[in-house]
């Protein structure tokens, strides 16, 4: 299991105890006098507290739970990863069977409806795999989905469209309510929240850096509102009755669905019950004798009216930085400049509005400037930075307000989420193999058909919100979230002497 590098901040071992500096130690029970007690082990390895009289009581193991891992100042150790196999697709299987086994006994009723979303970047990363084009992928996911069971297949696409066209909204709220001005307040920078590595390294090490966070929905968590709220609705039963599955590239996605903030404690469900990551999936076509190269072609379902897969301009981070500086200048500036033509700038293409530098001539940092038609000026500052490294240095210059950015796309990953963790490896594991598998990764999530995201969202919006649309409380309550930061309990217990 790969988390990103973000997640990774303190040594790692294989024993399953807190952290240096977890806020969940075991509790211990203090008295005022020995009673002459002793600690015992039997042959299973269970521990007893054995008291003078001979008596024994076994003795409860401290359990350390996800959402431990997630309220915690320290890290995901290697240990930790061991609890998240409760998000893996051997639940996925233990639900599809339970519905099989409803079935037959004539409770059908009772079976949940499960609903898979997958991500654009792990149809990309299965289709350089198999040789085949992105929308086969598609296809042949929801043949195979289906046969095992699940109801539905969609595209989380979908929800990137809603959460760009509600990022960019909110990104020109807060634009106008700072005047333009830079870390004068919390309006700006606006640093995207989409990675949940950057999100938890931010919430357990730099929370001065959270009232700067964009509050809108990743596309995962945009995905699970939809399946928990506005298909429950429609298929008139409650969201605990649906059970919803993202295939993600990114082991960190796991801990985003586990977070309380997508909870529903009424009906006591998460928005999104099961991440499973992209080799995870490739996985369980192995597992049950998939052979997917001639797997047969299902046709898709859709919650618009198109019935093929398409992109958003811009790299596999998600299309943020382009569709809101596109959005931004036309609503602020009166400039009309598209999601595509900022996209091929940000690859090089020059062109007399934008400004364009590689910081310490990498990639990975990239800040793209647009200026002003008449004075050349810049009026809109905005940076790429994706890897842990270029994300460190961005901290740096947030805390010592150097920063100028008025927005920023974050990834934790190197080369954003086509790099992600759960994403399939070349056979050939040596650097320049991985490089060259992930650029062409890259390659086949920019080839899809781009659509405008307001284009391909707008009918739905109004259905489900009706005709405020995004202004609508509905629409703020369901699209939006909150970040906490964790504050530091040292655990003396925890220190190696």
């Amino acid at each position: 299991m790969s988390f990103s590098g973000g997640l990774r901040l303190t040594d790692l071992n294989d024993y399953i105890t807190p952290a240096q500096e977890c806020i969940k130690p075991v509790p211990v029970k203090k008295t005022s006098q020995s009673d002459g007690s002793q600690i015992k082990v039997d042959t299973t390895g269970d521990y007893f507290e054995v008291t003078k009289d001979g008596s024994s009581t076994k003795l409860e193991a401290a359990q350390i739970t996800l959402n431990d891992c997630l309220a915690c100042s320290g890290c995901v150790t290697s240990a930790e990863t061991v609890l998240i196999t409760m998000q893996s697709h051997a639940e996925l299987i233990t639900v599809l069977d339970e519905n099989r086994k409803l079935r037959r006994e004539g409770r059908g009723e009772e079976a949940k409806k499960v609903v898979v979303t997958v991500a654009p970047q792990s149809r990309a990363s299965l289709a350089l795999k198999y040789g085949i084009s992105t929308q086969c992928v598609a296809k042949r996911m929801t043949h195979v989905l289906k046969t095992m069971g699940v109801d539905c297949v969609l595209d989380s696409a979908f929800g990137r469209d809603i959460t760009l066209v509600e990022s960019a909204r909110e990104f020109v709220r807060r634009y106008r309510a700072s005047n333009g001005h830079v870390g004068d307040g919390q309006s700006l920078p606006v640093l995207a929240s989409w990675c949940p590595g950057w999100v938890c390294y931010a919430e357990k090490t730099h929370a001065s850096v959270l009232p700067w966070m964009s509050t809108t929905r990743s596309p995962q968590q945009t995905m699970g509102a939809i399946a928990k709220h506005y298909m429950a609705k429609k298929l008139q039963t409650s969201p605990d009755r649906i059970y919803h599955v993202a295939i993600m590239m990114c082991y960190d996605k796991k801990l985003e669905a586990s977070r309380d903030d997508f909870y529903n404690d009424i009906y006591k469900t998460r928005d999104v019950d099961c991440v499973v990551t992209t080799g995870e999936f490739d996985r369980l076509l192995n597992e049950t004798h998939v052979d997917f190269t001639s797997a047969p072609e299902a046709p898709l379902d859709s919650l618009s009216s198109t019935d093929s897969v398409h992109a958003s301009a811009g790299t596999s981070a998600g299309g943020g930085l382009e569709y809101i500086l596109s959005y931004a200048a036309r609503e602020l500036f009166n400039i009309d400049v598209s999601p595509g033509l900022v996209a091929a700038v940000g690859k090089g293409e020059p062109h007399p509005l934008f400004a364009v530098k590689l910081v310490r001539n990498q990639s990975d940092h990239r800040e793209i400037t647009l200026l002003d038609p008449a004075t050349k000026q810049p009026v809109l500052q905005f940076a790429a930075v994706y890897g842990f490294r270029h994300l460190q240095n961005l901290v740096r210059k947030l805390k010592s307000k150097r920063s100028v950015y008025h927005y920023v796309e974050v990834a934790a990953c190197p080369s954003a989420c086509s790099n992600g963790g759960g994403q399939l490896q070349p056979e050939d594991p040596s650097p320049g193999a991985k490089k060259q598998w992930v650029a062409s990764t890259e390659r086949i999530y920019a080839h899809d058909i781009c659509k405008l995201p307001e284009d391909s969202v707008r009918e739905f919006i109004y259905e489900w919100f009706g005709p405020r649309g995004l202004d609508s409380e509905d629409a703020q309550r369901l699209l939006h979230t909150q970040f906490h930061g964790v504050e530091a309990t040292a655990n003396p217990l925890g220190v190696s002497w």
